[in-house]
Formats: C-alpha cells, structure tokens, sequence
C-alpha cells in the first residue's frame, strides 16, 4: 500500500485495481480513548483497503509480541464494519506520520499497555466510516434510499426487496464517495465481538512454525554477524587482531561497530566461532570500580535525603511531630534483565539508493529515523518491516542491535542479520533499575495512619531519554508510590536521584512493577502496626474509592479469602492480598501460599481487574496470567548483579526465569465498568510479589523487603497464626 500524506478531511485515494482505499484523517467524535494521554488529540489516522474482490486489508499501527493486538485492534474495526472477523487480513502498517494514532497524531509505539486503549474509539471509527460509505455505495448501485438498507455480514442489504450486494461490488463505488467525519458507533447492545472471548488469528502460525520472526528472516545474498561489545558499561574495545580469525572458515570480514566488534561470516556459527577466537583488547576506565553491591549501600544512604517532591498532601511534618508511634521500613529491587524469548536480531540492505531494514521492534518511525541518519537516505528511500516479536516487554524500543546490522550493511554491500548471543543479549540490556525506597508511616494514640513518606533513591529510564523539567520527578521512578487510593491524610513521596553508568530501560510494568510490591507491602505493615486485619485495614481505608474496593472484595470473595494462618489435615497455608493500579487498571491479588522445606510454596492465586470497557476477555485473561507469572519471577528468581563494572550473571543458568514447576494455578475475574479504558499487558504483574509476601509474613513473621528470595530459607512460625 502506498504511503499517504497530507489528507485533506474528506480525501481518500482509490484506484480502479484496488478497489476502496480507507486512508483518511477524521475529527474525533470522542476524546475518551485519547484523554488518558494528557494530550489534545485532534485526528485520527486509519488505513484499511478493500478490493473488488472483497478482500479486507487491515494496516495494523500495533506490533504483536504476544499480547494480542493482531486480535483485539481488528476487533473494532471489524465490528463496526460488520464483517467477519476472520475475512479481515492483518498486515503491521509501515513508518509514516499517517499511522501515528497516538497523542493527537504524533507518535507511534506499542508499549505501556496503550494498544486497545489509544484506539478504541478510533477503530472503531474506521469501521463504521468503511460501512457508511459501503452503505450509500449501495443507495447508489440499488437506486434505492439510504434509509432502506443495512449491512449483513460483508454485504448490504435492501430490506424491502432482500437484494444485496458484497462489499466487494461496491469497493469502487465507495471509492467516489466522501468519507464521513462523524459516522454513528454501535451501541453496547449491538456488538458481535467486542466484549466476547475471541480466539486468537496468530495462535496457528506460532504454534505449526510458519510465523516469521526476526531471527527467521531470510535474504537473497544475506551474511550474517556475531557481535561483541565490551562488557564493561562505557568503555570501549581498544584493538581487534583480526589477522587471526581472517581465514577460518566462513568468515568475510571483522569490523568495528559503535562500543563494539563483529565478525560477518557466511552463517551465524562461523561467525559466532570466529568471534570467539577473536584477539580483543579492552579500554580501560573508572567505570571497572563499579558493583551493585557499592551502588545498593550508596543509595540506602541517601534514603534519608529530602530529595524531589513527587507528591505533597496534607501536614506531612506536623503529622509526624505528634505521633504517637512511627514506623519505617526500607526496600531494595535489584537490576533485571529482560530476557526475551528471541534475543536481539535485526536485518539490514543498504544500497546507495535505498534501505531496508528487517527489525523486531516496538517503534517502527524510530527505527526508520535511525536508518535515515546512518545511511544518509531520506525516509521515503526507508523500508522497515516488523515481524513478529519473540518478546519485548521494552527491550525493543532500543535500537542498539538495529544500530549495529545498519552500520555492518552500509560497509558490507550485502545484506547482513545480526543475531546477538544469549549472554550479548543478557550482559548488553537496558536493566530494570536497581532501586532503593523506604517507606515511613506515623501513627496516633489510637493507631490510626496519620502520615505517610515515601521516598525513592535511584535513577529512571524516562528520565534518561526525555530531558526533566526543573523540579519534575521522573514518572517512571514514582508511579505506583503517588496518588495512592487509600484515605491517609498526610501524605508525601519525594524522589532522590542517584545516577550511575549502567543502561536503564523500560521493563515491564516499569517503575509500577517494583513499587507494586513495595506498596502493597508497606500497607500490609501498616495493618499489622495498627492492629487491623490486612483486609479490613484496606477495605476501611477504600471507603471513599468504591471502584478499588470493588476490585479487591472481588478477588477476595473469589478466593474464599480468610484471614490469619488455615490449619487442615493436609498443610497449614495462608492468603496474602494485594491491589494495584496500573496504567488505566485495577488489579487485585490473592495468593494462597504454603511452607514446604523451607521454601514457599504458591498453590493458587485468585486475579480480578476492572480496566474499563472490554474488548477481548480471553485476551484479558491470558495477560493477567502472564503478567503474574513475571510479578512471580522477579519474586522469586531474577537479578542482575554487576562486579568490576559488568554484568555478572550471562544465560539462564545463572539468571533463572520462572519454570513451569512453580507457575501456580490462576483464576482470573474480570469486572467492565464505565472507567476510562485501562490497559491490560502490564498491570497483572505489580500486585503479585506483594501478595505472595504479605502471605509468607503470616506463615513465618518474615518481613520480606528485598528481592529475589532465591536465597532465603523460610521457617513455619506458629505464634503468628
């Protein structure tokens, strides 16, 4: 499909062979769906193209990398439309100002659980503008008024005489006419799909092989190349012995790369062996003083800091001055890494002319601006295709490893696929932050919370990319901690810097994924001081929040949830609760855990969330899962740690990702509201940590502040029941 640009409101472009061409910019009938952006959206880009033949094209603006947009996005549209969901073919739309949907038109991404919620009204319209203009195709080639007809399933209909016509008939007579501005919506009652549990179109091809993935990509003359980079953060490689590996077999050539070396071969194991033959000396620098260990014990030293405010409610000082009692409690995350299935590959041609670039990626123009500033071409001489994405979970808004295929192509003359090791892709990342945040609350005669001070000591990836303004704290550090629901007066989060050289980057849920745990936490601690069951303390504090409480007496109720420690014939176990809102979503926990050997045991963990309106509850479900499933492996499993200035941990052996073995079984409750539309990719992962802690205190008295437990022992105390 050719690139469109500059349309007026009511264009569109049609061609005799193609039938109708939906490329059109439409006022917004509803700023719902773009509110929650904090952006005054004032378009709506859409591509959908429809031939003589009745063939539906979808242009997708959404990557899929396993959270279902190729699914959900075409949901909307083919609701509208009112055309069968499996008639609609799915293609990723390429770069270009036309597909950016998000923040009034300016950006594309997939990423921060925005896919179905950046879009729901803007697809939706997509649909309904084809129908309507299929609609009057029909009045046209019927002779017949509008009024008198509707659509039936890919065909309009007469409803006097019965006559119809396909989509496909009147594909070029849709073609002269005017797109509409504000074409009607369904309502609720009416829809088909949306809300109903919808098999998923890619599951087949991921399942019999015939899916392509970036690391399958295959090109006519294609090399390929293993790459290396110092694994020191900031330092560079001081000298290549390329003469030594020169004439194994295979090879082609040894270049340099930014931070790096690589060695392009005729495939990717004689690359990779070549590579590790390769003589390389090293920079050497101040950074090889650096360890997580000295980083940890330089920010639990500032953790008493004033630091930035993030948020300040009430008399948070004169709270604390006349408490009657105080507690406090500090917190540490560790570095992760994000471990995608399909480590980081890319594909890259460049020719004097044009360039093409085969990148799993979650932003497709930022990858195009990239090829056009290393290879000198215009965007229009830009070809980026988007497979499909083995994971990425924010790793892949990085282009360092397109960086690298780019710059080895423009040199080579050949199309080149760099595909990083397992460990390069591991020791190379942009990490979680390792983040330190203590917690104090104050208390009053009666113990009742009076006050409440968070302060976070660590640095953040927004930060990081988009310059701060003066006294702005970086979101993504804070989220999670401000604008907590719970009804305490006095509040304050302050926000201490602490920068170091090691790459930070977006992981998933960001800075909600480790101050989910943490908060939820702290309040478990604050019911235990206060004297008041960890469920009726939130439930009272939720009085005035009746969407959270809502949530959370789902889950509680579908878990059967009792408080203190359960003693049958068979074990002694307990439930531990938690609740999070992330991104537009309400999400609460309930973990029944057991103490076997010394080690917790995670039987059942019972999920509800409220995200607003529903598209695909099937989809909502496996998210919820899966989110759970990494809230666990951070939990109990994963870190980084770094010495001498490098990552210490480099494959699976060391970094250990969740196994089967210790996924528990989940029940997942799903609640529509009228609430702005939420998210669903990442708010199944904050609550779960805390909810397995806050049971494991009960179990044992052992306040879990610091991750991962992999190296704790946990011991049945029976005076805590």
């Amino acid at each position: 499909m050719n690139q469109i640009k500059n349309l007026s409101r009511r264009q569109f472009l049609a061609g005799s062979a193609s039938g109708l061409t939906l490329a059109f910019l439409l006022p917004l009938s509803s700023r719902k769906a773009l509110a929650s952006q904090n952006s005054p959206a004032s378009a709506l880009t859409a591509f959908l193209n429809l031939n003589p033949e009745g063939k539906v094209t979808f242009y997708n603006p959404f990557i899929e990398m396993g959270q279902g947009t190729y699914t959900s996005i075409p949901m909307l549209v083919a609701e509208e439309m009112d055309i069968d969901l499996d008639s609609i073919e799915v293609t990723q739309a390429p770069h270009g100002d036309q597909y950016k949907t998000m923040f009034g038109g300016t950006q594309r991404y997939t990423g921060g659980s925005r896919s179905v919620r950046s879009s729901y009204e803007l697809m939706r319209t997509v649909g309904s503008a084809a129908r309507a203009m299929l609609l009057q195709a029909g009045a046209q080639a019927l002779d017949v008024p509008l009024a008198e007809l509707d659509t039936d399933n890919g065909q309009v209909r007469h409803k006097i005489s019965g006559r119809k016509l396909s989509y496909g008939q009147l594909a070029e007579i849709a073609a002269t006419l005017p797109v509409p501005e504000s074409p009607p919506l369904k309502i609720e009652s009416d829809f088909r799909y949306i809300g109903k549990p919808v098999k998923r179109k890619d599951t087949l091809a991921k399942t019999d092989g015939t899916a392509e993935f970036g690391i399958d990509v295959k090109v006519p003359g294609m090399l390929y190349a293993a790459v290396k980079r110092n694994p020191v953060y900031g330092e560079t490689i001081s000298s290549v012995d390329a003469d030594a590996v020169q004439s194994m077999r295979g090879v082609i050539a040894v270049e340099r790369i930014p931070q790096g070396v690589a060695v392009v071969a005729d495939s990717y194991w004689h690359a990779k062996l070549a590579l590790d033959n390769l003589p390389v000396s090293y920079a050497k620098s101040d950074n090889r003083s650096f360890s997580s260990e000295g980083l940890a014990r330089e920010m639990r030293a500032r953790a008493d800091e004033p630091g930035l405010t993030a948020e300040d409610q009430g008399d948070i000082e004169n709270a604390f001055e006349k408490a009657a009692d105080k507690i406090e409690a500090t917190y540490e995350v560790p570095f992760l890494a994000h471990t995608t299935m399909e480590p980081m590959n890319c594909t890259a041609h460049v020719t004097s002319s044009q360039c093409e670039l085969w990148a799993p990626n979650q932003g497709v123009d930022f990858f195009a601006q990239l090829a056009a500033k290393i290879t000198g071409l215009p965007l229009d001489k830009i070809t980026v295709h988007t497979p499909y994405l083995g994971g990425g979970f924010g790793r892949r808004f990085y282009q360092d490893y397109a960086e690298q295929a780019l710059v080895l192509a423009k040199k080579i003359g050949q199309p080149v696929k760099v595909i990083w090791s397992r460990e390069e892709d591991l020791q190379q990342d942009f990490f979680r932050p390792m983040t330190v945040v203590k917690h104090r609350a104050a208390l009053d005669k009666s113990k009742h919370i009076t006050a409440w001070h968070i302060s976070l000591t660590g640095e953040g990836p927004a930060g990081r990319l988009f310059p701060l303004k003066p006294g702005q704290a970086d979101n993504s550090v804070v989220e999670g901690a401000i604008h907590q629901p719970y009804a305490i007066a006095n509040k304050r989060v302050d926000w201490i810097k602490h920068t170091h050289q090691i790459p930070i980057g977006f992981w998933r849920s960001v800075g909600h994924s480790f101050n989910g745990f943490i908060t939820e936490s702290f309040i478990d601690e604050m019911a235990y001081s206060a004297g008041v069951e960890p469920l009726v303390f939130r439930s009272e504090l939720l009085n005035s929040s009746p969407r959270y409480l809502k949530v959370l007496q789902t889950a509680t109720q579908l878990a059967s949830y009792q408080a203190g420690v359960i003693e049958t014939d068979a074990m002694r176990y307990a439930y531990g609760i938690a609740l999070h809102e992330s991104f537009g979503s309400i999400v609460a926990q309930v973990a029944k855990v057991s103490i076997e050997r010394e080690q917790p045991k995670i039987h059942k963990i019972w999920c509800s969330i409220d995200c607003g309106k529903v598209v695909n509850p099937d989809t909502i479900e496996a998210q919820m899962q899966s989110g759970i499933s990494t809230g666990l492996s951070q939990l109990l499993l994963e870190e980084v740690t770094f010495k001498e200035g490098k990552a210490v941990q480099s494959n699976f052996h060391d970094y250990p990702i969740l196994p089967a073995n210790l996924m528990p079984e989940i029940e997942v409750a799903i609640l529509e509201s009228d609430a702005e539309i939420g998210g669903v990719g990442e708010p199944g992962t904050p609550p779960a940590a805390a909810a397995v802690c806050n049971a494991l205190f009960k179990l044992s008295g052992t306040r879990i502040r610091k991750l991962p437990i992999k190296e704790m022992t946990f011991v049945e105390a029976r005076e805590n029941g």
